[in-house]
């Protein structure tokens, strides 16, 4: 009897440390990332490229992080938020948004940061773009030619004042890339319809 429950007892190990390798390796994929840094520059009149293509299945973590100065007639530099005290003008890139937040763009879509520790979270595929909320000027334009695989931003009909000309320093952007975890959904019994 004793030769019989050996094995067994073996074999029954084997199985639910199976199971267990198979569980852990499963829950590493699915949370796996990879990072990415970039130093989104102020005086940008252009959407920078973060290096990130996003494709279909994953999300994108963003967080910022230091500060920039986006107006000179302000007493101070701003985060990611920009100044919470100002609301932008239909002649900035993103109007509603705070002045100097930092903006997220992929595709057609723009997202504004509106705190400093703010995550962002993307879903969609594609580039992933960032740039600092200003006015947009025909001199921001000629400027922006030197953001390698950037999309210059062309300027508003109304666009007026210094716009990214008298912007100075850096926001630096983490992105995490990682699969995106799918949602469990009930499975239906024989009873159900």
């Amino acid at each position: 009897m004793h030769r019989f429950l050996l094995p067994l007892a073996a074999l029954l190990a084997a199985v639910a440390l199976g199971s267990v390798a198979a569980i852990a390796e499963d829950e590493t994929s699915t949370t796996a990332e990879e990072v990415f840094v970039k130093e989104v520059q102020a005086e940008g009149q252009a959407w920078q490229y973060s290096g990130v293509k996003l494709p279909k299945g994953y999300t994108a973590t963003i967080t910022a992080t230091g500060t920039w100065g986006i107006n000179a007639t302000w007493d101070k530099k701003v985060g990611a938020a920009g100044n919470t005290d100002y609301q932008a003008s239909d002649a900035y890139v993103k109007s509603g948004a705070h002045e100097g937040c930092l903006l997220v763009r992929v595709g057609d879509t723009i997202q504004a940061f509106s705190k400093d520790d703010e995550v962002i979270r993307i879903n969609t595929p594609g580039k992933i773009y960032f740039c600092a909320n200003d006015v947009a000027t025909n001199e921001g334009l000629a400027r922006a030619e030197s953001f390698v695989q950037g999309i210059p931003i062309q300027p508003a009909k109304d666009a007026h004042g210094s716009g990214y000309q008298d912007n100075d320093g850096v926001i630096k952007v983490r992105v995490a890339v990682g699969k995106t975890k799918k949602e469990s959904t009930p499975k239906k019994t024989d009873g159900e319809k």
